[in-house]
């Protein structure tokens, strides 16, 4: 939510605690000063601007007391008498007091009057530089420095806008009350967000989760997610690429560890069911909340005011480990986190563009949007500020970009809308400062290649070139529907596993699918004489030996021999027509002869279990008459011997 942040306050308390003498002299006056000062305390505006007016009119030079009148009207939200009280002071007392001038630029600064700020900064650099020596204090000195410093980088981004038209979501989205906090899907057709709603206590208002889906375009009327919803708040949520797993925060919760604790619920069917409490290393006796999960749900972001950290709050990331446990959250480092506030992280389904809010670099004011790139394993390209006018004076968080990168998501009261905060979406051009990998998707259904029956399997996609498992989810176990994620330019092997069957290979690549192309994934069941055709197993042209980009299939290979330990299969390699046959027959019998060994040697899987043959130009599967067809031809299968 939105904060009124202001110097002027905390200046006052410094003045009352610390002050031994005033700029004024006149009795009448500091008694009323003093007056006023008792009621701002007590919390009595009214009755203070009056004392503090009465101060004023005894002495017009008296700078403390218009520092307090400014600080009673930003206690009242009126900017504008505040503003122009800090003005007068300039006005009046800017000569004797030149820090007054700071302060005026400092308020002009947070509500975004970044021109005005400048020019009473540069007035006060000047009037500063005539001194022989200098009046500043060592923190004054770093205070200026620091608020010319924020002043100029608020000018240069406000110099540059990034395209930035915002489109009300409308009343199926927004309502009367705070809507915020959005989170997407891959296929960019179901929105999950929090709304904070009144309840019997007029003083409170409790937060829960709701959910719309887009038809023909349009979001259709959101309903709550009343599996999840309780008495107390629920929010914050992040949704993994399918839709059916979702991590939130539940603050207050009698099975808590901390004030606000961190949960996930899974979907099957069209039901969430039970949240549960992630518990430790992810939650702990201090306030975790704003989770934001990767594309498969196996690596989790979130906010945390742990001690270990290097601000008051910090953002860690978690890893699912092959055992259901998560790993001891890391510091994402000083290159992310500072040391103020760090908070509600957004990865996209790239799994390597991270955004974010922060307070700890100079910027348009309060809490600003970065965008980061993940480099590697443990570190993160510079953040960036993501610009003006995404960013303003006010605070700004948690923007969710879609999986192709080509629309933003947020919420703001910045705009006419249906109540306070309302969610917005925007188009995303190449003027955007930190754009996301591209990502499509490709719809699955896996099913019993014999029964038809729906089945619910591993699904895992893996980098062709570096054999990285970029994707691990499973299918629905009662509709087999799966939904997976992959960027652009790169090729990828899938794999589908379930116990009792072949696995199913298949490259994939942006190339090959559309978004709305449903997959169909049939599974053989294991017995004799089933086999699996290895779509990415790749040779060289006339070698023996696999490439590098083979490594995934051989670790498929591997986990399903491993599972399956009475299985016995053979590797059949073919070849298509073109060349003499006895050259075929050898060239096909060399290759799944080095399968079959490396399978031996890398995975330690018994020799009885395996046998190969090479099977030559005799056994093809389509005709040898296109080049397409001959591809088809040139295989590697897994056919099942003995179960």
């Amino acid at each position: 939510m939105k904060k009124i942040i202001t110097f002027v306050i905390a200046l006052f308390f410094t003045v009352c605690a610390f002050s031994q003498e005033y700029s004024s002299k006149n009795k009448k006056a500091i008694a009323a000063y003093e007056l006023g000062l008792q009621n701002y305390q007590l919390l009595y505006y009214d009755k203070a601007e009056t004392n503090l007016l009465t101060a004023l009119k005894n002495d017009e030079y008296f700078v403390e007391a218009y520092y307090l009148l400014a600080g009673v009207y930003n206690q009242m939200q009126d900017t504008a008498r505040m503003l122009n009280t800090l003005r007068t002071c300039v006005d009046k007392c800017g000569g004797a007091h030149l820090w007054s001038r700071y302060k005026l630029a400092y308020e002009e600064y947070n509500l975004g009057l970044y021109k005005d700020a400048f020019a009473n900064l540069q007035h006060f650099k000047r009037a500063n530089e005539m001194h022989t020596s200098s009046t500043l204090s060592k923190v004054e000195q770093m205070n200026f420095e620091d608020l010319y410093q924020k002043t100029t980088v608020a000018l240069e981004l406000q110099s540059k806008p990034v395209n930035f038209t915002p489109q009300n979501l409308g009343q199926n989205i927004n309502t009367q009350y705070d809507d915020y906090h959005p989170s997407i899907t891959v296929d960019d057709n179901t929105l999950i967000f929090t709304t904070n709603l009144p309840t019997s206590n007029p003083r409170i208002k409790q937060e829960d989760l709701f959910s719309a889906q887009k038809s023909n375009g349009q979001w259709n009327k959101s309903v709550p997610l009343t599996s999840i919803n309780t008495k107390t708040n629920e929010g914050a949520q992040s949704i993994t690429a399918d839709g059916k797993t979702m991590f939130f925060t539940i603050c207050g919760a009698p099975n808590g560890r901390g004030s606000c604790d961190i949960y996930m619920s899974k979907k099957v069917g069209n039901n969430w069911i039970q949240p549960q409490n992630l518990g430790e290393p992810i939650n702990s006796k201090y306030w975790e909340s704003q989770p934001s999960c990767s594309a498969d749900g196996r690596t989790l972001y979130f906010t945390s005011n742990r001690p270990d950290g290097f601000g008051k709050k910090d953002i860690y990331v978690s890893y699912l480990q092959e055992n259901g446990q998560w790993t001891k959250p890391a510091n994402l480092g000083p290159e992310v986190n500072t040391k103020f506030d760090d908070e509600s992280p957004y990865i996209h389904a790239d799994g390597v563009t991270l955004y974010y809010a922060t307070d700890g670099f100079s910027g348009m004011g309060k809490k600003d949007i970065y965008g980061t790139k993940k480099l590697d394993k443990t570190s993160w390209a510079t953040p960036k500020n993501m610009g003006y006018p995404l960013n303003t004076n006010e605070d700004e968080a948690h923007l969710v970009i879609n999986a192709e990168g080509t629309k933003g998501y947020f919420a703001s009261n910045r705009y006419g809308g249906q109540g306070g905060f309302d969610i917005y979406d925007f188009t995303i051009d190449d003027s955007f400062i930190v754009k996301p990998e591209p990502v499509t998707y490709v719809q699955c259904i896996v099913y019993d290649a014999n029964t038809k029956a729906k089945l619910g399997a591993k699904v895992i996609l893996s980098d062709i070139e570096t054999n990285e498992k970029v994707f691990v989810s499973n299918s629905d176990q009662l509709s087999g529907e799966c939904i997976v994620p992959f960027t652009e330019n790169r090729e990828f092997a899938l794999s589908v596993e379930r116990p009792g069957y072949l696995f199913y290979s298949e490259s994939v690549s942006l190339a090959q699918f559309k978004g709305a192309e449903k997959v169909e994934i049939p599974l053989q069941q294991i017995v004799v004489g089933n086999y699996v055709v290895l779509k990415n197993l790749f040779f060289d042209t006339d070698k023996t030996y696999y490439k590098k980009e083979s490594i995934s299939e051989l670790d498929a290979i591997g986990r399903f021999m491993k599972q399956n330990p009475t299985v016995h299969v053979e590797i059949a390699g073919h070849t298509d027509n073109v060349g003499n046959a006895a050259y075929n027959k050898k060239l096909s019998d060399g290759r799944a002869n080095y399968v079959a060994n490396e399978l031996i040697k890398l995975y330690g899987i018994q020799a009885e279990r395996l046998t190969w043959k090479g099977y030559g130009d005799t056994k093809p599967c389509a005709p040898n008459d296109t080049p397409e067809n001959r591809a088809k031809n040139r295989r590697t299968e897994l056919i099942i011997t003995k179960k």
